[in-house]
């Protein structure tokens, strides 16, 4: 029994393109989808049609994950999104997505105890089975607080994603498994990322890296309008792609604390541009 885990595409098709071809050579019984489907990267709608019409062909699971909660908030009560570095990627997301797609988001739970035939139950989430945006990291009493949550639901494995860092945790015949961001790395390297399990009565998992055509992704920034529409953020994540360093965070962190400073608000450009400047963002 063989499954692949994907999860956080962040709308990068080719690197998902790339991750579908690499993977299909190990013949997986299953392809687990963990959530972040879209934002960031460009053409959200163009990823969406892809990933459906793969699971035409093959068998597939998809939860939900944060990025999916934002947009499906947004419908219900817009929040109040707009062109710029804070929100102008989340902005070009929304519009450039369908009803349909916003519909199929919304009937993906956040949080499942999958029971496929070949091996034994396990439960997937995108961050935690309550949220789909909590965040942990390997080595930390929340990763150890999730492990121990098995019995809880079970089962010997979870499959989370959201923190774009791959990590395989065992403690004795239980296994905690993040297979890393597939479009969006941030463990300072660039190769698209997902995971790889095989079943024979006890659980095994590797993570894998999959080079892919990364100008190709950067150059739709400019072509889609995003980068024009999403600013220092925009550019934050051509750095982020090349580089596989978290620019974005980095940035936000610094914009919130040179808001507190200034008392100038979040979504001030000058903020954006002198964190861009202090972090080196390309």
């Amino acid at each position: 029994m063989r499954i692949a885990v994907l999860s956080d595409i962040h709308a990068n098709r080719a690197a998902l393109e790339a991750v579908l071809e690499h993977s299909a050579l190990a013949r997986p019984d299953w392809y687990i989808f963990l959530g972040d489907y879209v934002t960031d990267c460009p053409y959200p709608h163009k990823t969406v049609q892809l990933l459906r019409e793969f699971a035409k062909s093959h068998r597939c699971v998809f939860i939900r994950g944060n990025r999916e909660d934002y947009l499906l908030k947004n419908r219900e009560e817009p929040q109040g999104w707009t062109y710029g570095s804070k929100t102008g990627a989340l902005k070009y997301t929304f519009e450039n997505l369908t009803d349909e797609d916003l519909d199929w988001f919304a009937s993906m739970p956040i949080f499942m105890r999958a029971e496929l035939p070949g091996c034994e139950p396990f439960v997937i989430c995108h961050g935690s089975p309550e949220r789909s945006n909590y965040l942990f990291h390997a080595d930390t009493p929340e990763a150890e607080q999730m492990i121990s949550r098995l019995d809880e639901f079970g089962s010997r494995l979870m499959l989370c994603g959201h923190s774009h860092i791959p990590f395989v945790i065992r403690r004795g015949d239980r296994l905690l498994v993040n297979p890393g961001a597939l479009g969006m790395p941030v463990n300072h390297q660039n190769k698209a990322q997902y995971a790889l399990l095989q079943y024979n009565g006890d659980w095994y998992a590797e993570i894998l890296s999959v080079e892919y055509d990364i100008e190709k992704t950067a150059a739709e920034f400019a072509g889609s309008g995003l980068l024009e529409k999403s600013g220092v953020w925009g550019r934050g994540l051509i750095g982020t792609i090349r580089e596989g360093v978290n620019y974005t965070v980095h940035a936000v962190r610094l914009v919130e604390k040179m808001s507190q400073e200034t008392g100038l608000p979040v979504t001030d450009e000058s903020l954006w541009q002198a964190a861009a400047k202090e972090l080196k963002i390309p």
